[in-house]
């Protein structure tokens, strides 16, 4: 028995050093492709009068008044953004009350100009976590299947459409938005490398999924949750305080951009949210 144990021992000891040598390389690979991916300038390949497919992450309460807040402040160009998903979790029916009222009351448009998909949540109040895992795992699964225009009951887009992908994504805050957010930044990289390994110099799947990450006014001083898990992952990062201005994930990343308080007729969030799809 002590044999046993002891041969046990040293095999675990020389697995070990493998182990944790490819471990700290596969962290340097996913921080290097972080790097250089957040850095890259992405093309814009849209020609001047091609529709644009604007995808809205809503949460409960106040992520989802901020964010309505801001797009009558922008204001949302529905000519220029002529189709609208807004993503919102189970259980929500605030948000996707609010997005109605939006489209029919501010934006005065039909039904046949946008949708709402409703996705399992990331993780409940109160929920535990051993258990938030599995329901975040689910939620990132929903994620992929929007972006690809399959998830179950999702509506397909007008035929003049060339992609189920929207070309940008905008979220504030909620935890279903980092899902949204990592799914856009995997398929990005997966289509990428896909490319890359076949030879195509097309550029036009990178220019789609473009995501922006708007920090709530309500942090002044310091990040929120979802705001330092997306910063290293968001295209453009706004935040509404100075005090928040000049952030980076790591040495190299991009820098969090100072846009005003883009909850309130401000100009500056305007120009910097409509500065990212031309």
């Amino acid at each position: 028995m002590a044999s046993t144990l002891w041969l046990l021992w040293r095999l675990f000891w020389q697995l070990l050093g493998p182990i944790t040598t490819f471990a700290f390389l596969v962290v340097v690979v996913i921080v290097a492709s972080l790097a250089y991916s957040h850095n890259a300038t992405i093309p814009r390949v849209r020609r001047k009068n091609q529709p644009v497919h604007l995808l809205l992450v809503l949460g409960s309460g106040g992520h989802t008044a901020e964010m309505f807040s801001m797009m009558k402040n922008i204001p949302l160009d529905p000519t220029h953004y002529t189709y609208r998903t807004y993503v919102v979790s189970s259980g929500d029916d605030f948000s996707a009350k609010k997005a109605k009222e939006f489209e029919s009351g501010f934006l005065k448009k039909g039904e046949s100009d946008y949708a709402i998909v409703t996705i399992p949540r990331a993780r409940r109040v109160h929920q535990s976590y051993w258990t938030t895992p599995l329901s975040t795992f689910q939620c990132l699964w929903a994620c992929f299947d929007v972006l690809l225009g399959r998830y179950p009951g999702q509506v397909r887009l007008p035929m003049n459409y060339l992609s189920p992908q929207p070309d940008l994504i905008i979220t504030n805050g909620p935890a279903v938005g980092f899902c949204i957010v990592l799914a856009a930044k995997m398929i990005r990289f997966y289509e990428s490398v896909s490319r890359w390994m076949c030879g195509s110099s097309s550029t036009q799947a990178v220019s789609r999924l473009r995501t922006i990450f708007v920090e709530s006014w309500a942090r002044v001083n310091g990040l929120s949750t979802t705001g330092v898990l997306l910063l290293p992952l968001a295209d453009v990062f706004l935040v509404q305080w100075r005090s928040l201005a000049g952030r980076r994930a790591w040495p190299g990343m991009k820098q969090t951009q100072y846009a005003g308080a883009a909850v309130l007729p401000n100009p500056e969030g305007k120009e910097h949210i409509k500065g990212v799809q031309s």
